[in-house]
């Protein structure tokens, strides 16, 4: 008898201990992944804790499974010794993890969280955003042209204050380039590192993004202090307007087939005027297919100019052909350097325009190349 009651008194304890670990349980075994990143937190005090612990901490209060991605954190400078010192209390577990990362993230090289299924996964911002990366990056430099001006869309780029380093660290991946910041330009006229760039869409190339980044950084910017990026060499370079306007290089494009003018050549004319007993009209004898000039004429296909309508001398003259293309050299560079400005071409600007037979030569900076893509593709 004493032993079924001991055995039915430890039964019921058991069944108490067990109710009581259920209840306290509750508030998150029982709640779903999402729902608990928006469970308030109990107090959390740290000091000097590592991250490693921190987080399996973290994981017992939350219910979640934390995934650090060691290799991404290690480029940020964050370990698993990494010290973790914060105090909070009434906070959701989101606005925690949140909070923890900023404590020991750094400015440059921004950390991120997201949530998958019930595991919430730690890394640095930019490749956070790079779990998106599209399929038709390249890694080929040599193709820096094609991949950056690619049209293939990128499935999602999200910018909210990152900074404006890593925002081209994540385009620089993405599109499978080089790139090349010259920070010293862009420093000198107010822009840094840690400027902070905001920019929300989908579907887009990654030019078009840069373009996006870059259009940020000139607001109220005049031509010479706007930030603008080229390709060169297979890379991307991304400086100021006045360190792009500093040389000059040359380049060539074969013209002939603006200038080429086609000469009002001399037709026959048709002449049904003849005789009732078949022979040619009052102009004169002549062959049914007679083109002679002057008093012969008078053939069913008589010689006619169509520069001047008269049925006699006129040809085209050679000397109206080559005026006619000086008309049509002069008006291309005119309209090529209207395009970009006076200013960029001598004795203003650096830049030269002459046409050499059936070419066109131009001497021009990077940024008159520049501008004079843009002014193309408008």
């Amino acid at each position: 008898m004493r032993i079924a009651c001991l055995t039915l008194t430890v039964l019921l304890a058991a069944s108490l201990v067990a109710g009581a670990a259920d209840k306290e349980a509750t508030p998150t075994a029982k709640l779903t992944p999402t729902k608990r990143l928006v469970a308030k937190m109990p107090k959390v005090s740290l000091v000097k804790l590592p991250l490693m612990r921190t987080f399996r901490q973290y994981a017992e209060l939350s219910g979640l499974t934390i995934q650090p991605d060691w290799p991404g954190l290690k480029t940020a400078g964050i370990a698993p010794e990494t010290p973790v010192t914060l105090k909070a209390e009434k906070i959701t577990f989101e606005k925690l993890l949140d909070l923890t990362l900023d404590v020991i993230g750094k400015k440059d090289r921004p950390l991120a969280w997201y949530l998958s299924g019930s595991t919430v996964h730690v890394s640095t911002q930019m490749r956070v955003l790079l779990r998106h990366r599209p399929p038709f990056a390249t890694r080929a430099p040599a193709r820096a042209g094609r991949a950056a001006r690619g049209t293939g869309g990128m499935r999602e780029v999200q910018f909210d204050n990152t900074p404006l380093s890593a925002a081209v660290d994540f385009l620089r991946d993405v599109a499978g380039v080089n790139f090349y910041v010259n920070w010293n330009a862009l420093e000198a006229t107010g822009i840094s590192r840690t400027t902070p760039i905001t920019v929300k869409a989908t579907r887009i190339s990654p030019a078009r993004a840069l373009d996006l980044v870059i259009d940020q950084l000139n607001v109220e910017r005049d031509r010479l202090g706007r930030v603008y990026w080229l390709i060169q060499d297979s890379v991307v370079h991304i400086s100021t307007g006045e360190s792009f306007n500093r040389r000059t290089t040359v380049r060539i494009y074969d013209i002939g087939d603006i200038l080429m003018v086609v000469p009002n050549f001399r037709g026959p004319r048709i002449s049904l005027d003849t005789n009732d007993n078949g022979s040619s009209n009052s102009m004169g004898g002549g062959g049914l297919f007679d083109s002679r000039e002057g008093g012969g004429g008078g053939g069913l296909f008589d010689s006619f100019d169509t520069n001047n309508g008269s049925g006699s001398g006129g040809r085209g003259s050679e000397e109206d052909i080559v005026a006619q293309r000086e008309r049509t050299r002069e008006a291309l560079i005119e309209i090529i350097k209207n395009s970009i400005g006076e200013d960029m071409w001598a004795p203003a600007g650096k830049g030269t325009i002459k046409v050499i037979r059936d070419k066109l030569v131009i001497a021009q900076t990077p940024l008159g190349f520049k501008l004079l893509e843009g002014s193309v593709g408008r």
